[in-house]
Order: C-alpha cells, then structure tokens, then sequence
C-alpha cells in the first residue's frame, strides 16, 4: 500500500514537473532569459561533442592504420599540408611521416598501437590534444632470438576543420621511455594481418 502511494506521488510530481518545463518553452522564457540563449548554449555543447568525437576517431584510426599497414588511413589524419615533428628523430609532413615509419613497420613481425588518455579542446574550427600512446613492436633480428620494445610517448597534436573534415595542422611527438624484452625462438604467428585481409574489416570496413 506504501509502495502505491509513493507511486502516485511520483507519477504527479512528473506531471508536474512536465507541465512546468512545457510552460516555460511555450512562454519562450526562463527566469527572465530569453530561451533562444539557452538553444544556442545547447548547439554550441552539441558542435563541440561532435568535434571532438571526429577527432577522437581520427586519432584511433591513425593506430588501425598503422597496425594493418594501411596506408591511406594512416595519412588520413593530416591535412595534406600538415606537419609532424618527433623530437630527436624526424622533422617533416604528416604524409612524410607515415612513410618513414612504414619502412620500418615493414621489418616487423608485428606491432600493436594503443592511444588512450586522450584529451581534447575545441575552439570552432580549430583544437588542440593530448594523448598517450604504447607502442609494442615484435621482431626477430636472428632466428634464435626474438626482441620486444615497448615505446611509451606522447602526441600534442593542433587540429583544424577544412571542409568538413577534422586533420591534423602539426603533431609533436614526446618520447617519454621505452623498455625491451629479448626472448629466445622465433615470435609465434598471429591470428592478426597486417593488411584489408584482417578479421576486423569483415565487420568494420571503414
């Protein structure tokens, strides 16, 4: 019987709660505040989460990138003029950049890229971030031994919309420390392919 009554009084209090805020858009006004203020409060908070989960996708597609080793979506991140600068090993564009580490990728057995702690600020067409970034990379560099590095580093990254498409203007890369494991035997195959052939592009071709 409690419990019925409680029920009531909370089915009428959300009437009543409905009816107030159904006034207040009818009367176009809250505390004196014109609600057109409030709309475009709402719209700005919107174009900022949709801003942000743009950049945010760009930033985990330059890792599927480089992990599938495909290219195109790795360039993806940088306008075509954009620019990246890792402190002590390479100063160029974006598109310059991918190419470098390509070679490199390609001597590999494999490699696994995780950004996370990623941070974002917009500004209309412009932003700014900060993520972390792990690095694993397996090789072999003779066939008794097998090596692991793990790279721990940082990306700042400044962002601008062109054309509706959010891209990097300038990365700089922070190294913050790196450790190695050395074991002995080849690596093991993996399930995982470095190209479109992966598992992963049957269920997300993007």
């Amino acid at each position: 019987m409690q419990w019925s009554h409680s029920r009531s009084l909370g089915v009428h209090l959300g009437v009543l709660v409905s009816g107030i805020l159904i006034g207040v858009f009818l009367s176009g006004r809250v505390g004196g505040q014109d609600l057109s203020d409030f709309t475009q409060g709402s719209q700005e908070l919107l174009d900022d989460l949709v801003a942000k989960d743009a950049i945010q996708k760009q930033i985990y597609n330059y890792a599927r990138g480089l992990d599938r080793m495909d290219r195109e979506l790795a360039y993806q991140i940088w306008h075509p003029d954009g620019t990246a600068h890792y402190i002590g090993s390479y100063e160029g564009t974006g598109r310059g950049l991918v190419d470098s580490v390509w070679s490199y990728h390609e001597t590999l057995v494999a490699h696994s890229h995780q950004i996370t702690n990623v941070l974002i600020e917009v500004d209309g067409n412009n932003a700014v971030s900060e993520s972390y970034v792990m690095a694993s990379l397996h090789a072999n560099p003779a066939e008794d031994r097998a090596t692991t590095r793990l790279y721990r580093s940082r990306y700042a990254d400044r962002w601008s919309k062109r054309d509706g498409r959010w891209a990097i203007e300038r990365r700089v890369a922070i190294g913050d420390f790196m450790t190695e494991n050395e074991g002995s035997g080849p690596n093991q195959p993996t399930e995982g392919r470095r190209d479109r052939t992966d598992p992963s592009y049957e269920i997300y071709p993007h």
